[in-house]
């Protein structure tokens, strides 16, 4: 007797994960059928998105690194700052300490000078002797305003500058076609070739001549 074959049909699609199982009645052998491969644009799809998560990564990494770093940066040129600001505070406190320690010996011999004065008897000092001291203190003095930089500006007799020179008073006078100074009320001082103080000065300026006209009315 002839034995009838029966077959098994799936009338649906398989899942990813699900195995088919196949039997022939008369050799009872199993066919399996593996899962689909995905898509070629699945596949895509993924290494894309993956992709991107790496690249978004490595930019939160470097926003982190960079935010580190200025913050750093920051708090350094903030210290900075204030070193500077420390230091400037220092050298102007003791900016002029070798200036008055050349500046004490002319202090001591002007007090010299003074009680040179108070002396009597044998030991008293003549005027001119204290006239010649003094006048000896004072040059030390200058010499040594002109070793920092501190010089007087030569305004007597000279063409009246305003950049240098501030006049108090004025004269007309003949035979001048500038204005001269020629007469110096206090002397102005350059510290390192800038103004420090003008000189103030009497100034002489050019006589102006009468019209032709003003002569003849004079004349009448």
């Amino acid at each position: 007797m002839t034995e009838q074959k029966r077959t098994v049909e799936i009338s649906y699609p398989p899942d990813e994960e699900e195995v088919s199982e196949v039997k022939n009645k008369g050799t009872n052998k199993m066919v399996s059928k593996t899962t689909p491969k995905k898509k070629p644009a699945q596949k895509k799809h993924q290494k894309k998105m993956k992709d991107q998560k790496e690249l978004i990564e490595k930019l939160e990494k470097e926003r982190d690194e960079y935010k580190d770093n200025y913050l750093r940066n920051l708090a350094e040129i903030d210290n900075f700052r204030k070193r500077v600001k420390k230091e400037k505070e220092e050298f102007q406190k003791f900016a002029l300490n070798e200036f008055f320690l050349e500046l004490l010996p002319i202090v001591d011999n002007l007090e010299r000078a003074l009680k040179s004065k108070e002396g009597s008897g044998e030991n008293s000092v003549d005027e001119q002797s204290i006239v010649s001291g003094v006048e000896m203190i004072f040059k030390q003095l200058l010499d040594l305003l002109k070793k920092y930089k501190v010089e007087e500006i030569e305004a007597l007799g000279r063409i009246f500058d305003p950049n240098l020179h501030q006049a108090l008073s004025k004269e007309e006078k003949e035979g001048i076609t500038d204005s001269l100074v020629v007469e110096v009320y206090q002397k102005g001082f350059l510290y390192n070739d800038k103004l420090l103080r003008p000189s103030l000065a009497k100034v002489a300026i050019p006589l102006e001549e009468e019209d032709d006209d003003e002569r003849l009315d004079d004349d009448e």
